[in-house]
Formats: C-alpha cells, structure tokens, sequence
C-alpha cells in the first residue's frame, strides 16, 4: 500500500495570531517531531489534509523543502464546535518500527438476530487501538457480523485481525451486542397478553348455573 504525500511549508512564526492567519488561507498548522530531532512547525493545504483524513490514512509522506519524511498522524485538534481542524501532530516514524494507532471498525453483513422483532444492533465501539509496522497499518478493520444472534456480544478478542497486527485495547472490551429494544420486547408483551385468556362474556351465565338450567 502506497504512502500519500502532502507537501508542508515551513512556518517562520508561531502563536494564535499567526495561526489564524494560516487557517484563513485554508491551510492547517501542523507541527513534525521525534526521533531525536527537532520539532519543525509547518502548514499544509486544509483541502488536501482532510481529504487524506477522510480516507483513514495514518501514514502520511511528508515533504517539506525537498525532503521526504514518513510520519504518523498522532493528534487532531477541533474548534470548540467540533467542526474544524486547527491543527495537527505529526511524529516522525520509520517504516519498518511497530507502532500503536487507532482505527476505525467497520462492522459488515446483515445480522440474523435483526430479523427478530424489536432486535438492536449497539456498537459500543467504532475504534480499536492495535500494534504493528509503520508500513503495515490498515485503513480500517472489517468484521463479518452476519452470524450474530440476540444477546450474542462482539468482544475485542472475537475481531479478526490481519497478519501482524495484533490488538492494544483491552481484550474484554465490547464492541457491539445485538438486543431486543425496551419498546420491541414491550409491543412483544402486549401481543402476547391479547392472544392470552379468553376474554369473560359480560351477563353470560357461570358455568354452573348453565348446568343446572339445562336440567330443568
């Protein structure tokens, strides 16, 4: 799998002022660190970063002035609305280092135990922090859900991870649970209890009383 590159400028001064004014020319503050060298602080194209973000990546090649460096996006930081980026960690990696990233968990397939009346699938968790090379990092982790009844859970240790990657976040960590709905088990009840006892026929006569009239 390719590295995508994004092309970084050096940024000559830093400080809030200095940052809004890069951020109204639609590029991000971001800072490069690491490996024993000193942080460089740069600004990349805001356009092209979300782009790359958008697509899960977390390798990213960095070129700055000619030279190309591979770096891990470490930290996003939001606006106060959550709305947007203002700025972006980047640590310095090498390719064949293991690392710890976050990935997304993109459960597919139908579940049969949805087919049930009033059935919920809750996914607890969309992310999982896993471990393996730099250059091996997936964009994201699928799970075939199709086979999940009501009540079974979907755990960390139960995810199929690709070959080298294993799993940081607590094994017993829940990822989804497949339910029946407070409001499905209770249309459930009131089906059930309709269908129950046959209802008393007001002003009909008790069952003995019927007896004893039908001997006379």
């Amino acid at each position: 799998m390719s590295t995508p590159t994004i092309n970084a400028d050096v940024r000559e001064r830093t400080g809030t002022r200095y940052a809004a004014r890069i951020r109204a020319d639609k590029k991000i503050p971001a800072v490069v660190y690491g490996h024993k060298q000193a942080p460089v602080h740069v600004s990349v194209d805001a356009k092209e970063m979300i782009a790359l973000l958008r697509q899960n990546a977390h390798l990213i090649e960095i070129s700055v002035a000619g030279n190309n460096e591979p770096c891990l996006v470490k930290d996003i930081q939001w606006d106060h609305l959550g709305k947007h980026i203002i700025h972006i960690d980047l640590a310095r990696v090498n390719l064949s280092e293991e690392v710890e990233v976050e990935i997304q968990i993109e459960l597919i397939g139908d579940a049969i135990g949805l087919k049930e009346a009033g059935a919920l699938l809750d996914q607890a968790s969309s992310t999982v922090e896993i471990k393996c090379r730099a250059d091996a990092i997936p964009e994201s982790l699928e799970h075939d859900i199709s086979e999940m009844g009501v009540g079974d859970s979907l755990l960390v240790s139960g995810l199929t991870l690709p070959a080298g990657v294993t799993a940081v976040s607590d094994e017993d960590m829940l990822i989804a649970h497949l339910t029946i709905s407070k409001a499905g088990a209770e249309e459930d009840e009131a089906a059930a209890a309709e269908g129950g006892d046959e209802p008393e026929v007001i002003g009909g006569k008790p069952e003995d009383e019927a007896k004893e009239g039908d001997d006379k």
